[in-house]
Formats: C-alpha cells, sequence, structure tokens
C-alpha cells in the first residue's frame, strides 16, 4: 500500500482519480505513434517501478508488458498509457 501512494506522490498524481481497468484492451499502441519523449528515463523508471509492483498486483501485468514494448524509444502516448496503468491501484492501494 505504501509504496502505490508513494509512487503516486512521487509523480504528482495522488490526487487522481481511480480506474477501473489499467489498459483497455481494444486500445492499440504503435511504436510511432506521438512525440518521442525528450528525456526517456522517467519513462524506463515508472516502467522499472511498476514492473517491482507486479509481483503484489498482477492485475496490472498485461498492460505493463504492453508498454514495455516501447522501453527503447518512448512517446507522449506510451507515458499516457503509464499513466493510466497508475491511476488503477489507486483504487485499492493495499490489495
Amino acid at each position: 500500500m505504501k509504496y502505490v501512494l508513494d509512487l503516486l506522490s512521487d509523480i504528482g498524481m495522488l490526487e487522481c482519480k481511480h480506474i477501473d481497468f489499467s489498459i483497455d484492451m481494444s486500445t492499440k499502441l504503435l511504436p510511432d505513434q506521438g512525440e518521442l519523449l525528450k528525456d526517456a528515463r522517467r519513462y524506463r523508471r515508472l516502467v522499472g517501478k511498476l514492473n517491482y509492483l507486479t509481483m503484489t498486483r498482477p492485475d496490472i501485468t498485461f498492460a505493463l508488458s504492453v508498454v514495455s514494448q516501447f522501453f527503447l524509444a518512448p512517446r507522449t502516448t506510451h507515458l499516457e498509457a503509464i499513466m493510466k496503468i497508475l491511476r488503477h491501484p489507486k483504487k485499492a492501494p493495499g490489495k
């Protein structure tokens, strides 16, 4: 629970509303969709933190596998997908 809340606090999303699903199964993320991120370190750091979170939250594993495909050249749409994934554990951070 503390890890989820600390993660949301670190990125300024502590006050965000939760969502029921971390990623829409019909959503297609493409490698050339959106603008390249100027600093991909934030994206990679968030993917790593979410990867750690999958040990206790297997419900985000599929969504994380989708966004992990763009680890080398992340774009704005991929970062938006990560932000949606982060809103899902807020519903029950202690789950």
